[in-house]
């Protein structure tokens, strides 16, 4: 099949064009529309990739992370190396996964009007309906992290109050909809917190010396994405939990430590059920 380097630039722009619109959504990010359509065009003429001898694997990752590096600069500017490689690795997540979806569709149905090499798509199919497939999907993409995005703020944060003997601690918690961990034995409501919490309740206490601490103390069993597990829990003489439409106050909740640090500025999890 012939392919024509001016359709392939074309076609490459257009549809680089939308997905740096959909990194922009994702990690809504301020830019200039002229700043996109340059991005999408230097995009567009590296895919004259293709035309070039076929290469080895590794080269052609490389070759794909030094254009996301330089399309994420021309798009979103450099603010800070976080921001500018959390932009490049979003950039790239998404070449890939438009990439890996395109190969997959090209292995399993193996179209006449598909090219594909050193990793660069070449579709002999009319532009317009490239450009509406490519809008719907963009469409579909926003209506999606909307929707997202809003169950998110509804149940996003709230503030936590907790008290054992005579401290109490405030911190900031998210409500996960993905947190089930209940304490099976004493059906406590549970509160996953960083360790940092249990240090300011607590201080430096060791449940091996302190006997009030070793009262306390609880191991609650639980399911993570690499099988079971168990987190350590010391009982709390009460939380006091308030988000924007309501207060509740938890009697002898258990602060269940984290295994891994919490980030993102909050420094507990709670389970949305103790609202029920």
């Amino acid at each position: 099949m012939v392919v024509y380097a001016d359709i392939l630039v074309i076609l490459n722009l257009i549809v680089n064009y939308f997905l740096l619109l959909a990194v922009k959504s994702f990690l809504k990010l301020q830019t200039k529309t002229y700043r996109l359509i340059l991005s999408a065009a230097f995009g567009g003429i590296s895919a004259l990739y293709i035309f070039l001898p076929q290469s080895f694997i590794l080269s052609e990752i490389l070759y794909k992370l030094i254009i996301c590096l330089v399309m994420a600069f021309l798009a979103f500017g450099y603010k800070n190396l976080s921001a500018y490689l959390k932009a490049s690795g979003t950039l790239f997540g998404v070449t890939c996964l438009y990439a890996g979806v395109m190969i997959a569709v090209w292995r399993i149905f193996k179209p006449s009007g598909m090219v594909i090499n050193n990793s660069v798509i070449y579709f002999n199919i009319s532009p317009l309906i490239l450009i509406c497939f490519t809008v719907a999907f963009y469409l579909l993409f926003t209506i999606l992290l909307n929707i997202f995005s809003a169950t998110a703020k509804n149940a996003e944060r709230c503030q936590i109050t907790l008290s054992a003997d005579n401290t109490t601690v405030n911190c900031e918690a998210i409500v996960d909809t993905g947190n089930s961990v209940v304490d099976i034995f004493g059906k406590s409501e549970v509160i996953i917190a960083d360790r940092s919490v249990y240090y300011s309740l607590f201080g430096n206490l060791n449940v091996n010396t302190d006997d009030n601490l070793k009262k306390r103390y609880r191991v609650i069993p639980c399911s993570t994405v690499t099988g079971a597990d168990t987190l350590e829990g010391y009982r709390c003489d009460k939380a006091d939990i308030k988000t924007e439409k309501q207060k509740i106050t938890l009697e002898k909740p258990i602060l269940a430590i984290s295994k891994e640090p919490l980030r993102d500025g909050y420094e507990a999890i709670i389970n949305p059920q103790i609202f029920n």
